[in-house]
């Protein structure tokens, strides 16, 4: 027992050691493995379960109805989500219902986004931001200034980006809010992934799936897969993302692909992988597909980086008058949505390409605007300002990291101190548990050798036994005289002959034998019969029996080796006990020691 202890104890430490080791160099994979535990265990609703839902409801539960109905559609269909988010936003007019309102305004706000009219729905998001009544939604709000911070990041405004996504990281941070922290985390990813940061765009990504696995927000999980793919294609190579896009296909079997939107962003990324690999009919058939469906959706934001890819390919193949038109399509959807990062490196590329076919005047008007959009984008105040803000956000960071490892140390020390006292009362009760132990031993073999001694002499000396018992009785029957006469001298022998008659009968092995039945077979009434037992036999009805049986069973354990080596479910029920825990009570209480202690015991003294 005390060894036992010892090692459990050393055990927990050994864990509290490991727990704090950091995590190994793969950080992707376990999160793999804890994306597909949360597929495979959630509960998705069906379109079929929405679309009921939405119907059978009324007032602001159809308006949540709606709202749900648009979030799957979203990623499928903009018109249908827009279909479902109208519904939604005039019901929540009519009903005064702010969430609603709200929440359907921004959805409106994000349709704009994924159009590219980062104008319009920047405008939207500016008269939410102007309620008062609005900062009371914190969720709503949250995704309010991520999708601020992802059309700053678009239009090539990082300073402003990057301060939006940061100013909500700190929020979270101070409340403590885990959904503020992860949509916070998204806008920070995203902003280092346009600037070509991807280790730090892998960590904030990282960041924020802690947290979506926290909440089982399971509607995110694709497009972060799609990210962290993307990123790892940069830092590790194309092999590793490619595994992962298996793993993305291989959640499409256990839950409903995202649909269109995320879709053509994985479909250029693949296709982005295989322009490097140099396969280039696999690079064409993604870039097809992808640009078919951003075609179909009118998603005009991508369609810059999906020209740029055609361009690439292209030029892969040596088609250099296809990649110089790839490239001005790829500047013309740029300039529709003023996407300035993207018109800065398409004009680059141009200029290059301009120059190397001859075509000197285009090449010096491309040299122009990359230089013209480099300033804006990148003057010295814009700089300055990012540096301040991530300095102040690592400042942030480390000032948060210190706090917790102060917390940490304190606890640990606090820890360590509690396990040492309890290693110590362990040694202690462990020593005293040995002394008891072995006291207990002792002392169980001592009943065991008297008990054993008694059993012979009375299975040997029958007569001797009966001689002792009829003193017994005769000093009973003395004993029961001076009880105040409790009982008719006549009828109390009757019961009393009638009663040892049926313990020759051994009556007591039947397991249902009870003192109603026992009166019954003496033509008694139970109070006579529970009268003569109490006096007579100096116990109650209970322990008279169990005694019976208990001393019928030793006699047998010392004679049948076999049956004494029968389960011990089999010994008490033929001794006429229900169950085992009533046969170790009483054989405990009549003895002293466990049933199978006394039959261990008889077998290693026979052998």
């Amino acid at each position: 027992m005390l060894i036992k202890r010892t090692w459990v104890i050393l055990f927990f430490l050994s864990l509290v050691s490991v727990y704090g080791q950091d995590k190994t160099s793969n950080r992707i994979q376990p999160y793999l493995n804890e994306i597909k535990n949360l597929v495979e265990n959630s509960s998705i609703p069906n379109l079929e379960e929405l679309i009921e839902e939405r119907a059978n409801s009324f007032g602001k539960n159809r308006v949540d109805a709606s709202l749900e109905l648009y979030t799957y559609y979203i990623f499928k269909s903009t018109e249908l989500a827009k279909k479902f988010n109208d519904e939604a936003y005039g019901l929540s007019k009519d009903l005064n219902y702010d969430k609603g309102y709200f929440r359907s305004s921004l959805n409106q706000a994000f349709i704009y986004f994924v159009e590219g009219e980062f104008d319009a729905a920047m405008e939207l998001i500016c008269q939410l931001d102007s309620s008062q009544k609005f900062q009371v939604f914190s969720e709503v709000r949250a995704d309010c200034e991520t999708l601020k911070s992802y059309i700053y990041t678009e239009r090539g405004e990082y300073d402003l980006a990057y301060a939006t996504a940061v100013n909500l990281l700190e929020e979270g941070d101070d409340n403590e809010d885990s959904y503020i922290r992860m949509r916070a985390y998204s806008a920070i990813s995203h902003f280092y992934l346009r600037l070509e940061e991807y280790d730090k765009a892998l960590d904030n990504c990282l960041h924020g799936l802690d947290y979506i696995l926290e909440l089982k927000e399971v509607r995110f999980i694709f497009p972060k897969i799609d990210e962290i793919a993307r990123m790892t294609h940069k830092l590790e190579g194309s092999k590793k993302a490619l595994e992962i896009y298996d793993f993305y296909l291989e959640l499409e079997n256990l839950i409903e692909a995202p649909g269109d939107y995320v879709q053509s962003a994985v479909y250029m990324n693949i296709a982005a992988i295989y322009i490097e690999k140099s396969e280039l009919d696999k690079a064409e058939d993604f870039l097809n597909r992808a640009l078919g469906i951003i075609d179909e959706n009118n998603y005009r934001f991508r369609k810059p980086r999906a020209y740029v890819l055609m361009a690439l390919l292209h030029l892969k193949q040596g088609d250099t008058i296809s990649a110089r038109k790839d490239y001005n399509r790829a500047y013309r959807s740029a300039e529709v949505i003023n996407a300035f990062d993207v018109i800065r490196d398409v004009s680059k590329e141009l200029s290059l390409l301009n120059k190397e076919m001859g075509h000197s005047d285009e090449a010096e008007f491309f040299t122009s605007i990359y230089l013209s959009v480099s300033d804006s984008l990148f003057s010295l105040e814009s700089e300055q300002r990012l540096k301040i803000l991530e300095a102040r956000r690592r400042i942030s960071e480390i000032s948060r990291q210190k706090e917790i490892l102060e917390i940490k140390s304190k606890s640990q020390e606090e820890r360590y101190r509690l396990l040492t006292i309890i290693l110590a009362i362990t040694l202690v009760s462990g020593f005293f548990a040995t002394l008891s132990y072995f006291k207990v031993k002792r002392k169980n073999k001592l009943i065991f050798d008297r008990t054993k001694e008694l059993a012979i002499e009375k299975l040997n000396q029958k007569k001797r036994a009966e001689h002792v018992e009829g003193k017994d009785s005769k000093n009973q029957v003395k004993k029961s005289s001076s009880n105040n006469n409790y009982l008719d001298e006549d009828v109390k022998e009757i019961i009393l002959t009638k009663l040892n008659k049926l313990e020759e009968e051994t009556f007591f092995l039947n397991s249902k034998c009870s003192l109603h039945s026992v009166a019954e077979q003496l033509q008694t009434n139970q109070k006579y019969l529970s009268q003569v037992i109490n006096h007579e036999k100096n116990t109650n009805f209970s322990n008279y029996i169990n005694d019976l049986r208990i001393n019928f069973l030793l006699n047998r354990l010392l004679e049948d080796k076999e049956y004494r080596n029968s389960k011990l479910a089999y010994i008490a029920n033929t001794s006429g006990f229900n169950n085992l825990n009533t046969f170790y009570s009483a054989f405990r209480k009549r003895l002293g020691i466990l049933p199978s202690y006394f039959i261990q015991k008889l077998n290693e003294d026979e052998s």
